[in-house]
């Protein structure tokens, strides 16, 4: 993949576990016809998980919330919707993540950086809705992986049950 894309927005989003790679393949499908495509490894991801944990992202997301920054943040994210079909990505075009890190710029704007073993990165801004993209995609592939991610830390809290206490 010799070009570069610079300041494309994402379009589609999705991650799959492949059992005979004993990996994941991020697809991330941007303006236009271009699609990325980056293994992850199990040690990787487990430091995806952790970075996407990190009470810094989540106060940024909070707070975006609180203010309205995150205006679209309501809108339900669909993680069984299959890829789109019109690029067919060759095996020697996907990337493998080496390393990922977050990035903080000036304006305290957050991003992730997935380094690849041939020397490109792939830079993707964290906003609300793709964190919680990535956190729900990787907690609905940790079942088919077994790879135990720990728990989400800044996960919603689930709502009280009403429950009976008397007994028939």
């Amino acid at each position: 993949m010799d070009q570069e894309i610079r300041n494309a927005t994402i379009q589609q989003i999705n991650i799959a576990f492949h059992p005979v790679e004993d990996r994941l393949l991020l697809k991330i499908s941007v303006d236009g016809d271009a699609e990325l495509a980056v293994w992850l490894t199990r040690r990787l991801v487990k430091g995806l998980w952790q970075l996407l944990q990190s009470d810094d992202l989540a106060l940024q997301h909070s707070l975006a919330l609180q203010t309205g920054l995150a205006s679209g943040i309501t809108r339900k994210l669909d993680f069984d919707a299959d890829t789109n079909p019109s690029t067919q990505i060759k095996d020697e075009a996907i990337l493998l993540a080496k390393d990922c890190h977050m990035i903080k710029t000036a304006n305290q704007q957050v991003s992730l950086e997935l380094l690849c073993s041939n020397g490109q990165s792939i830079r993707l801004m964290l906003t609300p809705d793709l964190v919680r993209a990535f956190i729900g995609m990787l907690q609905l592939v940790n079942k088919e992986t077994a790879w135990e991610l720990p728990q989400t830390m800044h996960a919603p809290l689930m709502t009280a049950i009403q429950t009976s206490t008397v007994l028939h």
